[in-house]
């Protein structure tokens, strides 16, 4: 895919790329695919979308078709991905056409935080979806942010409380990392006006 259709204010998509979400054809993807495990003799495949799974269909459609093919390949999603379409029955398909490695992106686990940054997840959504991925198989990494702009100790404690919840449910990677503003995203643009954010060369 390209693009991205949400609007993260942590996030430079939105003011780089704007919003549209375009998807290529399974055949097209697959026709990629084959040309690089044919000719330079691939065999995994990294899918660095900015969103990579949205469309149920289409996901299983892709998987199908890996298999069909009889492609020998192993391929993983490291960037993260959202939860909607991620159902058992996605992640059986994922796991059996080769796909061993999956990142979900919460990036915080206060509901009132995920508002404020307009990160449309639904965290227990997020859970049962991670619970069906791990019972499927599929090795399952997590995107955390801390420290966004009025970003306060209950949320941090909410974000913690969440990490441990989605580790019962069958994550076993997490990568917390510290909010930086982004130049281009609203956040970033929102903390130079407020003078919060002062840019010198050491900054960039």
């Amino acid at each position: 895919t390209r693009g991205c259709p949400y609007e993260c204010t942590f996030c430079s998509s939105p003011q780089m790329w704007g919003t549209k979400y375009t998807m290529r054809s399974v055949e097209n993807v697959i026709e990629e695919v084959k040309h690089l495990h044919t000719k330079y003799a691939v065999t995994n495949f990294d899918f660095y979308d900015l969103t990579a799974i949205v469309n149920k269909r289409w996901i299983l459609d892709f998987c199908a078709a890996i298999k069909r093919e009889g492609l020998k390949i192993t391929w993983q999603i490291p960037a993260g991905t959202r939860s909607e379409a991620i159902t058992y029955e996605v992640a059986v398909a994922l796991k059996e056409s080769g796909c061993k490695n999956i990142t979900y992106a919460p990036e915080s686990g206060s509901p009132e935080m995920l508002k404020a940054i307009k990160k449309k997840v639904v965290l227990p959504r997020m859970l049962n979806s991670i619970d069906q991925s791990h019972k499927a198989g599929l090795n399952i990494k997590l995107n955390i942010m801390m420290g966004y702009p009025d970003e306060r100790a209950r949320d941090i404690l909410q974000t913690i409380w969440f990490l441990a919840k989605a580790s019962y449910y069958g994550a076993t990677d997490a990568c917390p990392s510290i909010f930086n503003p982004y130049p281009g995203s609203a956040l970033f643009t929102e903390l130079v006006s407020t003078k919060e954010l002062v840019l010198s060369d050491s900054y960039f």
